[in-house]
């Protein structure tokens, strides 16, 4: 009784508890002729089931999102094709698709009119507002009777996996691959090319180490000429960021955090691309290596790994702090960090060890909380990477970011210190000319 009672809508359970009342006081009074309206009232809404029931409703439903991966902030569209097949029309449908917060709102169709054999095919928009894996669906499907008085809901169990991962950049080449000193050239070259021991020249950059430059070179050719050491070991990286919720500010897809897990997914890919083994550290510890793997095999778990990565709620540095960066002489150190104390500042830099080559984005966190113009498209065409460091720096030169782009600077870490409005290629673009200092 109470799941009939349950599938009448409010309509049909006024008309069944209006015709009970009538029918108990028709029988109290000894009225037949009131007795037969309230014995017709109890029965429309129990017709009115029977003829849902009977009308034995077949639907089908073939559901896709396309795109099903898609970046950060992307549009998508989810389509949905739903067929009827029953003895009787249906008066009214009702459609509701069921959509994760984080891609949109539900959507709600009504068919008026749906005849025995019906089919129709709907999209809706949806949009990747936040990192992760999601699912749509399942599709719920409620018909009525032609009188709105019986209710039958029907729920579909196909659902479509969604996949939001962060947006990626293409940067070019590695910044300070060549330049910066001891990490290598751009390419990194494999061993058994040359011996471990085997030693190239080149011409000077500017930022080069003033200690690998080869003299007996640049007095035999007449213009300074550096070492360019290749290593046995294939080349390797650290990347390290700060994912600590406190150390970043903002809403949504606006947020420094997704700024900063967007450059680590940029730079990582750039680099597994390359050719280098990369190692991906947050402040809640390592990211599952990659192993052995290079290339787009490496460049895809990397991608899928930051993907689902959270901020972490603990207010310390935590596994960044640990001897994950540079630990390895020729290993190149690339840091994403928030919001810095001196102290903390301090700290990082120290994990540019022996040779590594330290390379930093420090992120002016307040900019993204003072409606700062943000930008997540490359940098405009025909203008590539027109920020520097310098135009950067001077947002807030008393800061804290600024405070900690100098400590980092002073430990020969090349800095730039990025605001809400620089995109990931123009801040790698300032990288790159920053020079270290003597």
């Amino acid at each position: 009784m109470r799941r009939v009672w349950s599938v009448l809508t409010a309509r049909g359970r006024w008309l069944a508890g209006t015709g009970l009342l009538v029918l108990l006081g028709a029988m109290i009074s000894g009225q037949r002729d009131v007795m037969r309206v309230g014995l017709l009232l109890l029965a429309l809404p129990v017709v009115a089931l029977v003829l849902v029931l009977r009308a034995r409703l077949r639907m089908s439903a073939e559901r896709s999102v396309e795109p099903a991966q898609v970046a950060l902030g992307t549009p998508m569209h989810g389509r949905i094709t739903l067929g009827h097949d029953s003895l009787l029309p249906a008066a009214l449908l009702e459609i509701e698709d069921q959509v994760p917060p984080e891609l949109g709102e539900r959507p709600r169709l009504l068919v008026d009119r749906a005849t025995s054999h019906w089919q129709r095919t709907v999209e809706y928009p949806l949009l990747g507002r936040a990192r992760g894996h999601y699912r749509t669906g399942p599709l719920m499907v409620r018909t009525t009777d032609p009188f709105g008085l019986v209710r039958l809901d029907r729920t579909f169990t196909a659902t479509s996996e969604v996949v939001v991962t962060p947006q990626v950049f293409d940067l070019g080449r590695v910044a300070g691959g060549g330049s910066g000193g001891s990490a290598g050239e751009a390419r990194p070259r494999r061993i058994g090319v040359l011996g471990a021991d085997d030693v190239l020249v080149r011409e000077y950059r500017q930022g080069d180490d003033v200690r690998r430059i080869h003299w007996r070179s640049t007095a035999r050719s007449g213009e300074l000429m550096v070492r360019r050491e290749e290593q046995a070991l294939d080349p390797s990286t650290t990347v390290l960021l700060d994912s600590r919720a406190s150390a970043h500010a903002g809403r949504g897809i606006h947020h420094s955090l997704e700024w900063g897990v967007s450059a680590v997914a940029s730079v990582g890919l750039q680099l597994a691309e390359d050719g280098y083994a990369v190692d991906v550290v947050t402040t809640d510890g390592p990211l599952q290596s990659t192993g052995t793997a290079r290339g787009p095999v490496a460049a895809q778990a990397l991608l899928a790994q930051l993907t689902d990565l959270q901020a972490t709620p603990g207010p310390s540095l935590g596994h960044l702090l640990a001897d994950h960066g540079g630990e390895r002489g020729e290993q190149l150190v690339v840091a994403v960090l928030g919001r810095l104390t001196p102290e903390e500042a301090y700290a990082v830099a120290g994990l540019r060890r022996r040779r590594a080559t330290g390379l930093a984005m420090v992120l002016d966190v307040d900019t993204w909380t003072t409606g700062s113009r943000v930008r997540t498209d490359g940098p405009p065409s025909g203008e590539p990477g027109t920020a520097t460091a310098a135009s950067a720096a001077t947002a807030d030169a008393d800061g804290p970011a600024a405070r900690a782009a100098e400590i980092l600077a002073d430990q020969q870490w090349r800095v730039v210190v990025v605001d809400a409005s620089m995109t990931v290629p123009e801040a790698w673009a300032a990288l790159e000319r920053t020079v270290v200092p003597a």
